[in-house]
């Protein structure tokens, strides 16, 4: 577990080529201030090069969405969310490989952080819903993405209904990449980092490049750039490989330490 920190809802830190994002909420709600610093980490960890980016809750639950009863002088309801989009599309062109480690609920906003990171680790108990439509809201920027994600019919059940549903079964619609026992989540989490940061970087980056690229459709013929790109990339000698300059990074926190003793490894 996370050493809290009550002083921000959402803390960031780059340590080497890992950028952690901790959500720390005191009521398990994502506020427009946390939206911000959210957002602020997301960019961040783009512009610093980061290789991995891990997005994790500090408490008991991962986060139950947006603050729905919030109300911030000067911003408009557009304004607000529009910020879900600056998120995700801050998430999703990450070019590293995201990691969202859940514990807990994962509801509404947080739901959306789980199934667009790449890869999604949660533990035997915890549970996902898209549950606007509970609150009497239409989810339609989900309606824009899930379908990608998990194809219509399971988007459709999910949004509108407002169900939850188990690790288990959210493992078999392909929300989450794997599931494991209770209270070995941050040992999982930081076994799956080692391994990612052990392999060559830039063949995970290029990997990823690739992914975005195919699955935004910007690619006139998607296995001619496939070669075209693993030929230029490996006779410009693999760059970006492990050991290079500025790409070394620092293993997570062992399972019971806090950021700040990581930091000091």
């Amino acid at each position: 577990m996370i050493v809290p920190d009550r002083h921000k809802p959402i803390r960031s830190e780059l340590r080497g080529a890992v950028m952690d994002v901790v959500i720390d909420s005191a009521t398990d709600l994502i506020t427009v201030d946390a939206m911000r610093l959210l957002i602020e980490a997301f960019e961040a960890a783009t512009i610093e090069n980061a290789l991995l980016l891990v997005i994790r809750s500090a408490g008991d639950e991962f986060t139950l969405g947006r603050d729905q009863n919030e109300r911030v002088e000067g911003l408009s309801r557009d304004s607000s969310l529009r910020m879900i989009l600056t998120a995700n599309d801050a998430l999703r062109g990450f070019p590293g490989i995201s990691i969202c480690a859940v514990r807990g609920r994962a509801f509404g906003f947080g739901a959306g952080l789980a199934v667009q990171s790449d890869l999604t680790i949660a533990e035997e108990s915890a549970s996902f819903a898209f549950d606007e439509v509970l609150h009497g809201l239409a989810p339609l920027i989900v309606a824009e993405y899930l379908p990608r994600y998990v194809g219509h019919k399971p988007a459709a059940d999910l949004i509108f209904t407002g169900r939850s549903l188990s690790a288990e079964e959210a493992l078999r619609v392909q929300l989450i990449s794997r599931v494991v026992a209770d209270g070995r989540l941050d040992e999982h989490t930081t076994e799956l980092c080692d391994h990612l940061m052990s392999l060559e970087r830039g063949a995970l980056r290029l990997m990823k490049r690739y992914l975005l690229d195919v699955g935004a459709n910007t690619l006139d013929n998607p296995r001619d750039s496939a070669v075209t790109r693993l030929d230029a990339w490996l006779t410009a000698g693999r760059p970006d490989r492990p050991g290079s300059a500025g790409t070394q990074g620092l293993p997570l926190p062992r399972p019971g330490a806090s950021f700040s003793d990581a930091n000091q490894t």
